[in-house]
């Protein structure tokens, strides 16, 4: 028989620990907590709402309430996160992470991809190796080994490290930009009416900053060996 849904007052905490497989979490307009036939739902003395999948390697979707809090750990499988959700923290060691739309992110990877359609507060990755793709962001705190940065758009503060690959990031000028990789090229774009203070520095290749420079933002690029561009867009 399916799991009985779980209730409560307002957007609860929602919790999936998995070994393996694919996790689906949808945040949708409803009041409880439901998860497929492959998991049970149980909710405990603090609060939080456990989703345990069963033993094996099987594909798991929990529906939750809008705005919840959401928390999963697992060793390899697809993570998306579906729907408007509150904070969202995840975590594996192998497969991809997708968040479409959440509150505030915490995503960890040893390796694969990640990838975040809109966040609305601060946006937090680390990953050892994989491709990173923000295509919106309150802000961007970004740690990654090697492979490749892309953000298509930061609100305010961006922090970016990386041992090897390029970064490309585009900021709307409200927010200090530092962007540091030991190899790769690094592209920074700002509003046409920014003027941001410029520091660029490469010890193999070549800074260009081809916008006017002024006081409305701050932007700090350096590399080892690469490219930097710092432009207005």
């Amino acid at each position: 028989m399916p799991p009985e849904p779980v209730t409560g007052t307002g957007p609860p905490h929602v919790r999936v620990t998995a070994r393996s497989g694919s996790v689906t979490v949808i945040g949708e307009a409803r009041d409880d907590v439901v998860a497929s036939d492959h998991a049970d739902v149980v909710e405990g003395p603090d609060g939080v709402v456990e989703v345990v999948p069963h033993r094996g390697s099987r594909s798991v979707t929990v529906q939750c309430p809008e705005g919840a809090a959401v928390t999963i750990g697992t060793r390899s499988g697809r993570l998306h996160l579906r729907g408007p959700l509150g904070a969202v923290h995840a975590n594996t060691a192998s497969g991809t992470i997708e968040v479409d739309n959440a509150a505030s992110a915490d995503l960890r990877a040893l390796s694969g991809s990640i990838t975040v359609e809109r966040c609305a507060g601060p946006c937090r990755i680390k990953t050892k190796s994989g491709a990173t793709h923000v295509r919106s962001a309150g802000s961007v705190d970004i740690t990654m080994g090697s492979g490749t940065v892309s953000v298509e758009s930061v609100d305010t503060s961006a922090r970016v490290r990386a041992v090897s690959g390029s970064v490309t990031l585009a900021a709307e000028g409200r927010g200090p930009i530092e962007v540091e990789t030991m190899s790769g090229s690094i592209v920074v774009t700002v509003p046409e009416w920014c003027r941001p203070n410029v520091r660029a520095k490469t010890l193999s290749g070549r800074a260009r900053v081809e916008c006017p420079e002024g006081d409305d933002c701050s932007v700090v690029a350096r590399t080892l060996s690469g490219r930097i561009t710092v432009r207005s867009r």
